[in-house]
């Protein structure tokens, strides 16, 4: 079985694409959310203040145009009332009030309402306009703290029920001092800024997140179990060729790549039963006139033709043998021993040069090394008569060396291109007799 990398397994694969497409969906879905959502704050705390604002300017005209005598009578008689939406004050001295600084929308929205505060105004005069939170408001001279104030100048126009809201405080210079107003503004600090993700959005991400994630986790162990199974048995197979028939499982595909698995595994059982059928009935029918053939050599007067055809017989049957036991995938069984090279290629030159000398032999020393006499003789012997029978000559020489014995073959033919020295290695392999001969 194959280690698991890091992330290379499918479970993970899957779980890690998932997730990467989560929060690309999410990027995409909270820039396009962040754009929309920015233009309705903004709309919406336009909207707020512009009303604000034309009737903070209602009622700066209306003090401008007042006697000055009059002004703190009038503010007297709106206190005794219970005021109206603004707690109104006139004071010496412009009263320092902090803005909210950490909201984004906050400053250009005070920037454009004191612009329409200007235009709405009969007489324009120096003002300022600031968002602040309630408890940073100070009123009259004293800067007094809101809490400090008598419930009835406070009550009507800074207190909205239970709600902690921001306060629009606008002053506007007057020949007698400053006139001070100061009012709710209907909107909540979060309408006042723009945030990517808001917290419980945020909130809602993640759990949504990990949600998929597990039931993309899930889905996928569920997928990859019947391939799991596949993979143990198809390593089983290549040890011992059957393995038993693996459940059908999961997707659609998923079935159909174990339904073809287990096809396959049904054709090599039926192959393998084949295959020992046909071992058996080779077995038997060829290697029955060997026998005879065997019992007839044995009956034979001439000594040296005795002797060779046993060699021969024998040598057919180490042969066959090998053949038999390569279809039963075991290797040739052949016993190692000491073999002389110099016999071996005399053996093999001795066939093709009964009527014309056509193999020439150099062995240098007594060349003898330890192997599988069979292997060796068959080996040599296919490359003397493939050099006879397309190079027509073959010089073979054989020295011994330091432990290595070194045979060279050569002949006389057209020789092998260079792009096919690869392809000769290969079992029953014949060179087209159009192939340009290469330079030997």
């Amino acid at each position: 079985m194959f280690a698991k990398a890091p992330f290379q397994s499918m479970v993970s694969r899957i779980t890690f694409s998932m997730l990467a497409v989560i929060v690309v969906a999410e990027v995409f879905v909270g820039a396009i959310w962040y754009t929309s959502n920015a233009e309705s704050k903004k709309e919406s705390a336009w909207n707020a203040m512009s009303a604000i604002t034309t009737s903070a300017s209602d009622t700066i005209n209306y003090f401008v145009d007042l006697p000055t005598s009059y002004r703190h009578l009038v503010l007297q008689q709106l206190r005794n009332m219970g005021g109206t939406r603004f707690f109104i004050s006139i004071n010496s001295h412009h009263l320092d009030v902090q803005s909210l600084d950490n909201y984004t929308l906050v400053e250009g929205i005070e920037q454009q309402s004191i612009e329409l505060l200007q235009q709405k105004m009969k007489y324009p005069k120096e003002s300022s306009l600031v968002i602040t939170h309630r408890e940073d408001l100070v009123v009259f001279d004293s800067e007094l703290k809101l809490d400090e104030l008598p419930a009835l100048w406070k009550d009507y126009s800074l207190v909205l029920g239970d709600l902690d809201l921001p306060i629009v405080v606008i002053q506007t210079k007057l020949d007698d001092g400053w006139l001070y107003m100061a009012t709710v503004l209907p909107l909540s600090y979060n309408s006042l800024t723009n945030e990517i993700f808001e917290t419980k959005q945020l909130v809602f991400l993640v759990i949504a997140t990990i949600l998929l994630l597990g039931v993309a986790y899930i889905v996928a162990q569920k997928e990859v179990r019947p391939f799991r199974s596949l993979a143990r048995s198809a390593s089983l197979m290549s040890a011992r060729m059957e393995v038993e028939p693996i459940e059908e499982e999961g997707s659609v595909e998923t079935r159909a790549a174990i339904h073809a698995f287990n096809k396959m595994n049904q054709r090599i059982k039926s192959y393998l039963r084949d295959r020992e059928l046909f071992f058996n009935a080779v077995s038997h029918d060829i290697k029955t006139p060997l026998a005879c053939l065997k019992l007839r050599t044995e009956m034979l007067d001439d000594v040296q033709a005795r002797l060779r055809f046993e060699k021969l017989l024998n040598d057919m049957e180490l042969m066959l043998d090998g053949a038999l036991q390569c279809l039963k995938d075991e290797g040739i069984h052949e016993d190692l021993d000491w073999v002389n090279l110099e016999e071996v290629i005399n053996q093999s030159a001795e066939i093709h040069n009964r009527e014309e000398n056509r193999v020439q032999v150099s062995v240098q020393g007594n060349v003898v090394i330890f192997g599988r006499p069979l292997s060796i003789r068959r080996c040599i012997a296919n490359l003397v008569e493939n050099g006879v029978k397309y190079g027509d000559y073959v010089d073979v020489d054989a020295s011994y060396h330091k432990g290595v014995a070194t045979i060279t073959f050569k002949d006389y033919g057209e020789g092998v291109p260079e792009d096919k020295f690869e392809d000769i290695f290969k079992p029953y392999t014949r060179l087209d007799n159009e192939s340009t001969p290469a330079v030997v």
